[in-house]
């Protein structure tokens, strides 16, 4: 069996790295927490789940504080965890056996976000690297810090994980998720006073600007960047148009936003992009193409909000039946949206 070190980085965040520790504890690998100035109480409590606990000045770079969490690792394989994620499925043989087959890769785990973005609830799960080798890999970046080679002979590969988190950061109301935010983009912004061109850095300050609900500024962001030549198969690429259709339709720049049909052979690879065409058409009053964009939706294999490849798109058609004045058709989708409780309403008011 591979033994590996966890990673954490924390400042003063007591009770939730409390039962992100409480939930890594059972799978007994080494945990190393460094502590960058916490004053409530949070190195007494980790020293109740691992004796490694150390100590680093915050210096407004998470690499630096990453990079330096990971040279007291005892082990050569690292699995970094932020302190407010908490584990849901981890499954230990599985991902040895991905781990022996991939020594040189980057293992993803999965991560669930849900927050509320104009008054609607979002699910979104996406993968992230978070496992590799110290001795081929190390973190670059002073915010939304990324994992790089240690030299140019490393190509980086990445494989997936059994591994499931959910992320707490953005759960709580607007108040607490913009001042986070607000941090992410302070710094952002200092990252591309250095590095003008790089669109990542472009596109976390879009996401930033996006999660304050600030969305004439994540508009503008993703806008930048999105005059470089950029692929589209990166994933950071493929969320960044996403986002940035959703900041045209919450601006009401409905027009602007059926550009998007000049990238739709591009982008519309997965549930996500095609429910945002949807929307689009929708709010350009195309309901035609809208329904047909939302079945397509339905047929796609990858889809990182929920709903967005089956209840949601149903659901939207229903409305679309409904208001042109087709109640068949709208009760017909409005049930195939399961306990959707704003299908239900839909319902009961038709009926």
């Amino acid at each position: 069996m591979i033994s590996y070190s966890i990673c954490i980085i924390t400042k003063n965040e007591c009770t939730i790295l409390e039962e992100c520790l409480r939930r890594l504890k059972p799978l007994g690998h080494e945990i190393v927490v460094l502590d960058t100035g916490s004053t409530d109480g949070t190195c007494d409590m980790v020293l109740k789940y691992t004796n490694c606990l150390h100590h680093f000045e915050w210096c407004n770079d998470f690499s630096a504080a990453r990079n330096e969490c990971i040279k007291y690792a005892s082990n050569e394989y690292i699995l970094t965890v932020d302190s407010d994620e908490y584990l849901t499925e981890w499954d230990e043989d599985k991902n040895q056996r991905m781990i022996e087959t991939n020594p040189k890769g980057i293992g993803r785990i999965f991560r669930t976000d849900t927050y509320t973005q104009q008054g609607e609830t979002r699910t979104v799960r996406e993968g992230m690297g978070r496992f590799f080798s110290k001795k081929l890999y190390h973190y670059e970046g002073s915010i939304h810090e990324q994992i790089v080679p240690n030299n140019s002979s490393i190509t980086a590969s990445y494989y997936a994980l059994t591994a499931e988190f959910d992320h707490m950061a953005y759960a709580g109301d607007i108040e607490t998720r913009a001042k986070r935010s607000k941090r992410n983009a302070d710094l952002l912004l200092k990252e591309l006073e250095k590095n003008p061109d790089d669109t990542y850095f472009m596109f976390q300050l879009g996401q930033a600007y996006f999660m304050m609900e600030d969305y004439e500024k994540a508009v503008q962001a993703y806008g930048k960047a999105l005059t470089y030549d950029l692929n589209p198969r990166l994933e950071y690429v493929q969320s960044m148009v996403e986002s940035y259709g959703y900041a045209l339709l919450y601006t009401k720049r409905y027009q602007e936003a059926l550009g998007l049909e000049g990238v739709y052979e591009e982008f519309a690879i997965n549930a996500d992009f095609c429910f945002l065409m949807g929307l689009i058409y929708m709010n350009n009053a195309l309901f035609d193409l809208a329904i047909q964009e939302f079945l397509n939706a339905t047929k796609q294999k990858v889809c990182k909000v929920t709903g967005a490849g089956s209840y949601r798109a149903y659901y939207n058609i229903g409305v679309i039946y409904e208001c042109t004045g087709r109640t068949e058709g709208a009760l017909k989708y409005y049930k195939m949206c399961g306990d959707f409780e704003p299908a239900k309403t839909r319902i009961d008011a038709l009926n």
